[in-house]
């Protein structure tokens, strides 16, 4: 399966929906993570959907394909690799299938939407050129995902210090950043003070604690962490041959992928969930392909990988498996 999406055949991408829509029939038979009445979207608000529960996983799933697609994009577009490679958008879609917010449709996943755009933004400034533009639409961006997911406003001074890897330090450009971050976030307030709503920074709506799930949790963090490994370890070698640039964009992977882990253990630590880990799959499903590049780790990466999709896949039925957690 893995094979068939590093290959250069763009034609695998219609194959994305398939499997999105296959774990997403999985959860609706056994019912492992189950429907909210309520809409958490950050500073937007809560909504009631009861009469949606059919219609959500649904709107997940397109949300899902979209940033799969948009993620495969800027790893095609940004000569992470000598040839395409559509292998980026299936590891996403495997990963993320670990989570809540792939199956319900809430503010964390929408986010994930308006940072991958502000990433690709971000890849796009050029060191010799006038970014004032990009500048302003890359804060932009992270600031309606900071609407959506208000932690993401605590990114601000890691996006700075992400800007600096592709741009030197400008003032007026680092203000225009501040600028756009604001705005939708200002509007948002307005909105909010206006109909009335109270703003709740911990509006994930995560999973009931059942005991199975911190094992659950558990064992995909231990999948995850082996096969970033592997992916560094190819990495690491392949920036010792590739241009600066390559070096700067895997950089601003990296602190992306720190700020990640960051929130997700302070969701874990003071909210006893896991959630926030999911933006750990972006820089992840980026890294992971240059594992393959390597041969001595080639069968034992694929091993792995199937392992992580057989247990995305188990999961779903140990739901009444009690565990010594």
């Amino acid at each position: 399966m893995l094979r068939l999406f590093l290959k250069n055949q763009p034609l695998v991408l219609f194959l994305i929906p398939v499997y999105v829509i296959a774990y997403l029939f999985l959860n609706y038979l056994t019912g492992y993570f189950e429907f909210s009445a309520t809409l958490n979207l950050g500073l937007w608000g809560a909504l009631k959907v009861d009469l949606l529960e059919n219609y959500l996983p649904w709107l997940s799933g397109v949300i899902i394909c979209i940033n799969a697609y948009i993620l495969n994009y800027i790893f095609n577009t940004n000569d992470f690799y000598e040839k395409n490679s559509y292998g980026v958008s299936l590891i996403y879609v495997v990963l993320l299938s670990y989570y809540r917010s792939f199956y319900f449709a809430d503010g964390l996943l929408l986010a994930q939407t308006f940072i991958l755009l502000g990433i690709n933004i971000l890849l796009k400034m050029e060191y010799n050129q006038d970014g004032k533009k990009k500048a302003f639409n890359l804060g932009f961006l992270f600031g309606v995902a900071a609407c959506f997911h208000p932690v993401f406003i605590f990114i601000f001074p890691f996006l700075w210090f992400m800007m600096t890897r592709i741009r030197p330090f400008i003032a007026r450009e680092f203000i225009l950043v501040l600028l756009g971050m604001f705005l939708p976030i200002f509007y948002a307030l307005l909105l909010a003070f206006y109909v009335n709503k109270e703003i709740k920074f911990n509006f994930i709506d995560s999973t009931e604690k059942y005991t199975q799930e911190q094992l659950i949790f558990l064992i995909s963090v231990v999948l995850f962490l082996i096969l970033f490994v592997s992916s560094w370890f190819s990495i690491r070698q392949k920036t010792q041959k590739s241009a600066i640039r390559f070096r700067k964009i895997i950089q601003i992977f990296y602190v992306f992928l720190i700020f990640s882990i960051l929130i997700g253990s302070f969701d874990w630590i003071i909210y006893q969930q896991y959630e926030w880990f999911c933006y750990t799959v972006i820089p992840i499903a980026l890294f992971l392909p240059f594992s393959y590049l390597d041969k001595k780790l080639t069968k034992l990466l694929y091993l792995l990988f199937f392992a992580t999709v057989a247990f995305s896949v188990i999961k779903f039925f140990l739901k009444n498996v009690n565990t010594p957690f």
